[in-house]
């Protein structure tokens, strides 16, 4: 019976699973910065995307241009993340969007993973930074399937970053009022063999 005990012990211990994202809350100063260029943006672009007659993605978005202050937040975080975390092959490639959700708009199931801003390499990690302060909006809820197919709404708080797989699926509902900002970003690897 001891022998029986022992093997269980010895599975435990090799056996590390790997969740599908994580969490934390960005520090309010960050928050404050990230939110202020936000709000700053003049040249949004209008995605609109429609599938079997269904709205499939509504949003305005703007990409963050290379060697802005922003990516040095955004590549911290993903590396942060990674080490601690997922420990996946990255290969030091980023992008990074901020998006305005307006009254309706959202973004049906998805996954992130697959093309990429560079060639020869994927989408491996995912970011979302709530800029937003809660009680400004109400609806574009952000959900994310695990490992085990089990839906969860992530934090509405304001500097919340979740930090995720590229494969989870993930969708924002529609929102019903006000505007919500927040920032998205890609880490980039090899593809999974």
């Amino acid at each position: 019976m001891s022998l029986v005990r022992i093997q269980v012990v010895e599975l435990k211990t090799l056996f590390v699973m790997v969740e599908s994202f994580y969490g934390e809350t960005l520090n309010s100063s960050t928050t404050g910065h990230l939110y202020s260029y936000a709000q700053s943006i003049q040249n949004w672009q209008t995605i609109k995307q429609d599938y079997m007659g269904k709205n499939y993605q509504s949003v305005m978005a703007h990409k963050v241009p290379k060697g802005n202050e922003i990516e040095k937040y955004v590549v911290r975080t993903f590396l942060t993340f990674n080490k601690l975390y997922f420990n996946y092959d990255l290969v030091g490639t980023f992008e990074t969007q901020i998006l305005k959700y307006n009254v309706h708009d959202g973004y049906d199931w998805h996954c992130d993973y697959g093309v990429s801003e560079n060639p020869n390499a994927v989408r491996k990690l995912s970011m979302i930074i709530q800029l937003s302060d809660m009680w400004d909006y109400n609806g574009a809820n952000v959900f994310l399937r695990d490992w085990h197919n089990r839906e969860h709404m992530l934090s509405k708080e304001s500097g919340y970053v979740t930090v995720f797989d590229s494969r989870s699926p993930h969708r924002v509902s529609p929102l019903a009022i006000g505007e919500r900002y927040s920032l998205v970003a890609w880490a980039h690897g090899p593809e999974w063999r």
